[in-house]
């Protein structure tokens, strides 16, 4: 079968839906992603395998059934280039239009979200309003793989692992801290210690997140039974049971910026730990040119861990 410049540009939507498939590992699960029929994705493909004249996929039975062939894993190393490519010239395109318009891709930890980017993005929209958003919410590991891959244009991260790949716009060193309702016993406190919290009812994080680890590795180290009351999978449920008045929970972490006043929590330091601060940092792939608005983003955020880390 003979290639010309324009293969294969007889079915262009097969390559994007080989590229869900091949991503997903299934056609059922690369259905509910782009919200088509598997039989019609199924039918895309086959269009895109008679152009390459080979199979692109193995197709077995079970979990495992669908494995790329040698000829798909070219095609999907391929495929991944032209779309960094077509990025690469749309992040191009958008510097020429300076900040008038363009999508900042971005990724951030859960927890993260609402303490940061809320205001920070209400502050930035006032005067670049004509720029949309994308924000994805992963783990740092899984983060720093996608500025990596070019999926996002950068991350803000907890604790991303060095890389070679990878550069760092901002640090900044944060501790721990005691989440905690307003009218709670503890909240007038200036500092507290792992003994202190003991003594009241925890929410905490379970087994499935990392944090839960250091804690139990705090409590230990202090000899301290804490009283859990409530564990979740979840950062953001850890925030909201704490806020309903359910107990208090601890962080690795704290706010870049004091609860307002009109807030229903206080964030109070935890003095005693033994961890080391964390490292909050915001990161992007070495090398790559960004886009004019969302280098502006980035620069916003330094200037935000900035002023955090001068401030008195």
């Amino acid at each position: 079968m003979s290639r010309d410049s324009v293969f294969p540009l007889k079915h262009p939507l097969s390559l994007r839906y080989f590229f869900e498939v091949a991503k997903a590992g299934s056609f059922r699960k690369a259905s509910d992603q782009v919200h088509i029929a598997a039989s019609a994705i199924n039918r895309h493909v086959k269009y895109l395998e008679e152009e390459m004249g080979a199979p692109l996929f193995e197709r077995g039975r079970g979990r495992e059934g669908l494995k790329l062939t040698a000829a798909g894993e070219i095609l999907l190393y391929r495929l991944k280039r032209a779309m960094s490519e077509l990025g690469a010239a749309g992040t191009e395109i958008d510097s020429l239009l300076g900040l008038h318009r363009g999508t900042v891709n971005f990724g951030v930890n859960e927890g993260l979200w609402r303490e940061v980017l809320p205001g920070l993005l209400t502050h930035f929209r006032s005067s670049h309003p004509n720029i949309q958003y994308h924000v994805v919410a992963a783990n740092s590991p899984r983060l720093v793989e996608m500025v990596l891959a070019d999926e996002i244009d950068f991350a803000l991260a907890f604790n991303p692992f060095p890389h070679d790949g990878v550069t760092f716009a901002a640090k900044l060193a944060i501790g721990a801290c005691v989440m905690m309702r307003r009218t709670h016993p503890l909240a007038s406190r200036s500092s507290l210690r792992l003994r202190d919290c003991a003594l009241h009812q925890l929410v905490m994080p379970d087994e499935s997140l990392a944090l839960r680890a250091t804690l139990d590795r705090m409590f230990l180290q202090a000899g301290v039974t804490p009283k859990v009351t409530m564990t979740t999978n979840s950062y953001e449920v850890m925030r909201t049971a704490t806020e309903a008045g359910i107990g208090i929970s601890i962080l690795t972490q704290q706010v870049i910026a004091p609860a307002s006043k009109s807030s229903p929590v206080v964030y109070v330091p935890l003095r005693d730990t033994g961890i080391p601060a964390q490292q909050l940092a915001c990161c992007t792939r070495r090398g790559r040119t960004l886009s004019a608005a969302s280098a502006a983003m980035v620069g916003r955020i330094a200037e935000v861990l900035e002023s955090r880390t001068t401030a008195p």
